[in-house]
């Protein structure tokens, strides 16, 4: 379901999109080898997510010229949100700079929803 109004723009500086996508595939490793079934709902989100990740790291990198000026603005639906912060966020050890932001969004979130 589309709740384009809860859907929450994160501003990420180059190189920061393909931290987060390697972040998010660090995540998929790292549980147990039965997933939880949680977990098994949110990979449809996270995987979206590391492709969409994926894609402005590849448009970075291959970009000619010289780099942009401003940030990037990723919009970041609600359950991809969701899903990073419920999945990602507790077992990732890199990507700190981006999932803070991605933190700083959620709290646009918290009297919706709990992470914890």
């Amino acid at each position: 379901m589309r709740l384009p109004h809860l859907d929450q723009v994160v501003e990420l500086h180059r190189g920061e999109a393909r931290a987060l996508a390697a972040a998010v595939l660090e995540a998929g490793q790292r549980h147990a080898a039965p997933p939880p079934a949680a977990l098994v709902l949110a990979w449809a989100p996270l995987e979206r997510l590391r492709r969409r990740l994926c894609r402005v790291a590849l448009a970075e990198e291959t970009h000619v010229g010289l780099p942009p000026r401003r940030p990037r603005r990723f919009r970041l639906p609600h359950d991809e949100l969701i899903a990073l912060m419920l999945y990602v966020v507790p077992v990732a050890t890199t990507a700190r700079v981006p999932l803070g932001k991605v933190q700083q969004k959620s709290l646009n979130l918290a009297h919706l929803m709990r992470f914890t």
